[in-house]
């Protein structure tokens, strides 16, 4: 501990012995003035040293409080730097004095009146008060750590458990939402089998892969062959329609670009569904042009026949997915069959092997009884199609 002995001069052989004791426990005293430069410089050191101890030691003596002593001026720097002096003042009584002459910031705390062996008397009460202090210290470290243990502890939580982003973007930049882990109804009993499926929380793509999206794909890629269509996509008229006339390996080589991968048929139908059983992804309400793009009888997808992906706010599906119903059917990844396997109700991927892969969620030129989230269609893998185009989905990341 940094101690400061503030003693008068003529008291010099009587504070010695108690410096020594002192240095040999281990503290740092300041005690020795004789080194010290008169002067302004002489004050400034004395004042630093003051300001800079954790105990001040006052030795009282008729000498030390004789008026314009110095040590009464170092006594006033202790007052002025610990206005409530618990813990960081010590006043000896090295010689008697009377008490009447003792200044009131010194009678704030007990006098220590040795008796004996005054260095010995001095050393054993400095020594409990840096016990003392680092308890206090030490407590003080311990709920510090509690504290931020705790703090920890949550944040790790919070970082573990915390609801992910409820929007996130893809390598390509394209917006997608989070569908949460937990089960659903899927099927109707007629297209498939009415049951309860579980599926892992996922990342699905907010909107359908667009024309500009696939053009820069092309354009990176270099050898990937263009979609049927293509010469009738003007990037300046159709940017932000979805693109079609891709099949199924197209849709699948551009999710794995992204770094992302086409949805599971089970994903595709909880982003659309939800946990209600509905069977449009806005409810179970008919379809209309205000909630889907469905039932066109024009001749080319991009000339009257797609609309912009999003613009029909109202059919957006539980999680704010839009466009799961009308505008492009969608490629997912599993191979169709008409048979489901009864225990795979757990993150099911269909059959590993197949012929016709799954479509998904009617087209712009599809009946409305062909756009519900139930509906499942199929077609072979290399199949391109004016109103098949795909969006892609992501595992759930922390």
């Amino acid at each position: 501990m940094r101690v400061f002995l503030s003693y008068s001069s003529e008291d010099r052989k009587l504070v010695e012995p108690i410096y020594l004791s002192l240095r040999a426990q281990g503290h740092t005293v300041f005690f020795d003035r004789a080194d010290l430069p008169p002067g302004e410089e002489y004050d400034a050191r004395i004042r630093e040293a003051i300001e800079k101890s954790q105990l001040f030691v006052f030795m009282l003596s008729p000498d030390s409080l004789k008026s314009g002593s110095y040590t009464l001026t170092e006594l006033s720097i202790a007052q002025k730097t610990w206005e409530y002096p618990g813990g960081r003042l010590l006043p000896v009584v090295l010689r008697p004095t009377g008490l009447d002459q003792v200044p009131a910031y010194l009678k704030a705390i007990t006098l220590l009146e040795p008796e004996g062996n005054v260095a010995a008397s001095v050393a054993d009460a400095v020594h409990r008060i840096a016990v003392a202090r680092r308890r206090t210290v030490l407590k003080t470290l311990a709920k510090g750590l509690i504290v931020a243990s705790i703090v920890c502890a949550g944040a790790y939580v919070y970082w573990v458990k915390r609801p992910p982003n409820l929007e996130t973007a893809g390598k390509d930049g394209a917006p997608a939402v989070v569908i949460p882990a937990g089960n659903f109804i899927m099927g109707d009993d007629e297209e498939s089998p009415l049951r309860e499926i579980y599926v892992d929380g996922f990342y699905i793509d907010k909107y359908e892969v667009t024309v500009s999206r696939y053009a820069k794909f092309l354009k990176t890629t270099g050898d990937v062959k263009p979609p049927d269509h293509w010469e009738e996509a003007s990037l300046a008229d159709s940017n932000e329609l979805p693109v079609v006339g891709v099949d199924w390996h197209d849709a699948e080589a551009y999710c794995r670009w992204a770094g992302k991968r086409l949805p599971t048929e089970a994903e595709w139908e909880k982003a659309a569904r939800g946990t209600d059983g509905r069977r449009y992804p806005w409810g179970n309400d008919e379809p209309t042009s205000a909630r889907a793009n469905f039932g066109k009888s024009s001749g080319s997808p991009y000339k009257g026949g797609l609309s912009p992906v999003g613009i029909h706010d109202t059919g957006k599906s539980p999680y704010g997915v839009r466009d799961l119903a009308g505008n492009a059917s969608e490629w997912v990844a599993d191979w169709f069959a008409e048979n489901f396997v009864r225990g795979d109700v757990r993150n099911p991927k269909g059959p590993e092997s197949g012929k016709e892969k799954v479509i998904r969620g009617g087209g712009w030129d599809d009946p409305p009884d062909r756009v519900k989230s139930t509906r499942r269609t199929y077609a072979s893998p290399t199949t391109r199609s004016d109103d098949v185009g795909f969006r892609c989905a992501m595992d759930l990341r922390r």
